[in-house]
This record gives C-alpha cells, structure tokens and sequence, in this order.
C-alpha cells in the first residue's frame, strides 16, 4: 500500500517539476536566474554604448529608452517581480496580436523576445528588458497615434488627437502598479472599433479562403431569367452571409432580399436589381476590402482617445448625422456633403449656438466662380436670389446698373450676401461651430437631394435632412425653445441666434468601413481619395495624398 501511494505522487511530481522547468526556460521566468544589480549593470552598459541607434542589432528608439531606465536607475522593468513578470508576458501577447490590430510587427523584436534562453546571463536579460520597452513604445505610439503620419490623412484632416507620452505613461504605471491596466487601456475604447477589429479577422478569413468570385458581365444580372452568372452571384453574397447558405438554390425572392441586404451595406439604392453600380462593388476583391478596414482603423486610432459621451458624429462617406449621449443615438438623419472637387474637410469643432433665418456671407471664390458667370447673362440674377452687394443697400442693392460684363475675377470688388427668406441656401438654421475650415452644420431649400443614394453635392459644409429636428435636441434643457417655439421663430422670419447652454462636439469623420448597429459590415466609395494613402504608407510604400482645394466655399444649391 505505501509503495502504491508512493507512485501515485510521482506523475504529479513529474508534471511540477516540468513546469517548473518550462517556467524558468521562459524568457521571463529565467530572471531569478540573475542577479538583478548585475541586469541594472547591463541596462546602463547597453544605453551608454549604443552610438548607433541598435540593442544587439535591433534599432530602438534610443533617447526616450534612455529617459525611462534614468528616471528608473537603470533597473529592470519586465522581471524580478511577479507583476512586472506577468505584464511582460502580457505585452509579448500583445505585440504577437498586433496584426488582429491591423498593426504590422516590424520592429518589435519578437524574434528576440521569444526567443528561448536555458540559462540567461545577466547580460541576456539586460538586452531583452530594453528591448521590450522598446517594443512597449513602439506598439504603444501606433495604438494611441497611429501607425502612419497624420499627413498621410490628408492635407483637410482637422482633428488633434490626444497628446500621449508612452514613456511618461509607462513611468506612471511601473510606479502606481499598473502596468497591465496600461497594456488593456492603449487600443481605442470606443465600441466602433472594437467592432471593426472583429470584421478584419473576418474578412481576413474569407482572403484565406480564397476569397470570392468575380461576377464578369457588363449587363444587369436577371435574377428571374436564366442568366449564368446566377451561380457565381449566390455564392458571392453567401459568402458575406447576405444569402443564407440553405437558401441559396432557386428561390428567386430570397436573392432579390439578398441583393437588397448587399445594396444597403454598400450605400446603394435597395432595389434589389444587379446593375452597373452593383456589379461594381460585387467585384471589389476581398483583399480589397481588408485594405479598406485597415484604413478605417487607422483613421480610428488619429482620433482623441475619449470623446466626450454627447456629441455629433457625421459620417461624411456614408452622408449620414448621429446625436450620440452614452453610446445612445438620440437623432439619426441624412446629410449632404461636399462633392469630389469641394471635398467636406475631416474635423473637430464645437456648436455653441443655433442661427435662425441666417444671412449667407457669399465666399468670394463662389461669387467669382459660380455667379459672375451667371450675372453677366443675367444681371437679374442677384434680385432673384435675394443676394444684395454689401455696402449699396441704399444705392443699386441687387447690382442691376453694374456692367458685369468688365468685371472679372481680378477686379471683383464687391461682397455678395444672401438675406435670409425662402431661396437663402442656408434654408432656415445654421449651426455655429468655429473652425480653420469655415464649414459647418445648415438647413437647405434643396430636399430632394436627400433621396439619392449619393449624396455629395454641397461646396464642403453639412447640409442637414431635419435641421429643426437637431435645433429642438440641442436645445431641449432650455426650457423657452421647443419644437412650436423654433417654428415660430423660423416663421417670423428675423434673423435670431441662440447660444447652447450645453455646447456640444461635433465630428465630421470620414468612414469607408464600418459596422452598423445590427453588427452589419457596411463599406461606401471613398469619394475623396483618401483611402489609398494611408493603405500605401500602411503598407510600406509612400504616396502623397491628394491636394487641398484652394478653397472649401459654402454652400451653393
């Protein structure tokens, strides 16, 4: 009995003693091995000689490795303790999920890293403490900062985002404990991108598969006729899951949904027939498509890291406006946005007052090039747009005694203002929000525009599908303004501001991918060009972005 009980404990033994050995083989559970004066020793040695640049061959970023371990005395960060220990394994999961980021893993040292050690010297730990600072900073910068510069988001990106020190953060948390609150807290905390994570790995996956099939044709696919591309078609939308695999035989209805499901996810008209512009964005490759993530979550990691819980979100791609409080939206409409050559600028600003029946101060760019031309072969032109020339109101206000045939965009001397009224282009409300851009949020006279499925007609600014809808969120906690009260107040038509007791952010952002309420992965053209830039530097390569246009003018019906 007592020689059975013996061996009962011996593959238990077996099991701890392999751990224990798997344990101190680890590059982190080695460091018991070594002296921790002697690792400091290293560390000091290897940042006063490294002239280059390099740490056993691998560049680093040396001046701010070398303020961290001076501010520290040069002891090491990732071992000789339990929690430093477990940060570091902690990190090194991290940066080997990097790509599930969309972040590359150049530079990180995981080769290095992971690389098994029986019996670290003190030397050996020295090297890879640095190095996975080094790393820290590295993956930290790209998390909170992006992995590429931010002119590669071109020259009308208007967004600071947050000021981040990944060295000074790094201090904080060695001396609070909080190293692994650190490493949780660096991706951006907003649900949007988390979600867009998710989407990456899925169309990833789909790459790996094989991707899906091209639909070649010109001509509009018939989804009741006996068109040969039917086959190709179902399978490419099961393979997006807008066709449920059990219903992808004969049932011609069920494909009419299914292509429905794929128009609304690409910012096409539902119709539900596969024509040219269908067609077209069957045909974007897979690999595509991740391309397209990866630039989306770039752009998500320019942004502040925590915006403020009430704001205004407007999706310039998609020419959509969201009132969000708390991860709640409160108000959801369509918008119109700049076209192709008056491109809406990406930024952040602040609305700190509602403008009814606002005047439109005409920008000269849009008098000398829109309506000079159109005074010269109608000099009635400013009378019936209700436009007056600042400075002779008492004297020829609508220009109808100027010869406009000699003036010219080198002598236009004069400043152009729409009155407010029924033709004002602003329609009946502006939004007041400052910014270098001089963009902003506006009513139209113009609302059938509102219907297409493309949406970018205006010179720049955001004009809004229910401007007295927003007016009446915005001002709802002050008790005199209220959906009668601004009727009224558009009514009477006086020009009136009311300053918001709450001013509230807004953000025009620019996303060609992203994942809807319903967990839907929705992709729109990117309309500017703005896309290819950032997959470029993305990708290694450097392309300049487009130009900014000389001027953003707003609006123009």
């Amino acid at each position: 009995m007592r020689t059975g009980a013996g061996r009962s404990w011996l593959p238990l033994a077996a099991a701890i003693l392999a751990l224990l050995l798997a344990f101190a083989m680890s590059p982190v559970g080695a460091a018991g091995a070594a002296d921790a004066a002697a690792v400091s020793r290293g560390i000091g040695g290897l940042l006063s000689n490294s002239a280059d640049g390099k740490i056993g061959g691998e560049p680093i970023v040396l001046e701010p490795v070398r303020r961290i371990y001076a501010a520290l005395a040069e002891r090491p960060i990732w071992s000789f303790d339990p929690a430093a220990e477990a940060a570091g394994r902690l990190l090194l999961e991290a940066l080997a999920a990097a790509p599930q980021q969309g972040l590359g893993t150049d530079e990180l040292h995981l080769s290095q890293l992971n690389a098994p050690d029986a019996n670290p010297a003190a030397a050996v730990l020295a090297q890879r403490d640095v190095l996975l600072t080094d790393a820290f900073i590295r993956y930290a910068s790209r998390l909170r900062g992006g992995a590429v510069p931010v002119s590669a988001l071109g020259r009308d990106w208007g967004i600071v985002g947050n000021a981040f020190d990944p060295g000074a953060a790094l201090l904080a948390a060695i001396r609070g404990g909080r190293l692994a609150d650190l490493l949780h807290s660096l991706p951006p905390a907003d649900p949007g991108y988390g979600a867009l994570i998710g989407a990456l790995q899925r169309y990833r996956a789909i790459v790996a598969r094989g991707g899906w099939p091209h639909v070649f044709g010109a001509g509009e696919i018939k989804l009741d006729q006996a068109d040969p591309r039917l086959a190709d078609l179902r399978r490419r939308l099961t393979l997006e899951q807008d066709l449920a695999p059990s219903a992808a035989g004969l049932d011609v209805e069920a494909l009419r949904a299914a292509v429905r499901r794929f128009q609304g996810r690409h910012g096409l008209e539902p119709d539900g027939r596969v024509g040219v512009r269908t067609l077209a964005e069957l045909n974007v490759t897979a690999e595509q498509r991740v391309a397209q993530i990866l630039a989306n979550l770039e752009r998500w990691r320019h942004l502040p890291h925590d915006r403020p819980a009430r704001h205004i979100a407007v999706n310039v791609a998609d020419a959509s406006l969201d009132v969000v409080d708390s991860g709640r939206s409160l108000l959801q409409m369509r918008v119109i946005v700049g076209d192709r050559s008056h491109p809406t600028p990406s930024l952040a600003a602040t609305i700190a007052a509602v403008t009814f029946n606002p005047p439109w101060n005409i920008p000269p760019s849009i008098a000398v090039k829109e309506m000079l031309p159109k005074l010269r072969r109608n000099p009635d032109y400013l009378a019936d747009s209700n436009i007056v020339i600042r400075g002779r109101e008492g004297d020829d206000p609508s220009g109808r005694q100027i010869d406009w045939r000699t003036v010219t965009s080198k002598n236009f001397p004069f400043r152009l203002q729409q009155l407010p009224g029924p033709k004002n282009s602003l329609g009946g409300i502006k939004f007041e929000m400052p910014n270098r851009f001089d963009v902003y949020l506006h009513d139209t006279p113009t609302k059938a525009l509102f219907e297409r499925s493309r949406r970018g007609f205006s010179h720049g600014c955001v004009r809004l599908q229910h401007a007295a809808d927003l007016a009446v969120t915005l001002l709802a906690d002050q008790s005199t303004w209220n959906a009668e009260t601004i009727a009224a107040a558009l009514a009477d038509g006086t020009t009136r501001q009311v300053p918001l007791a709450q001013p509230i952010p807004v953000y025009l952002l620019y996303w060609t991918a992203f994942v809807d309420a319903e967990g839907r992965t929705n992709f729109r053209d990117d309309i500017y060009g703005r896309d290819p830039p950032i997959e470029a530097m993305l990708g290694g390569q450097n392309i300049a972005p487009a130009p900014l246009p000389q001027s953003v003018g707003c609006p123009v019906s």
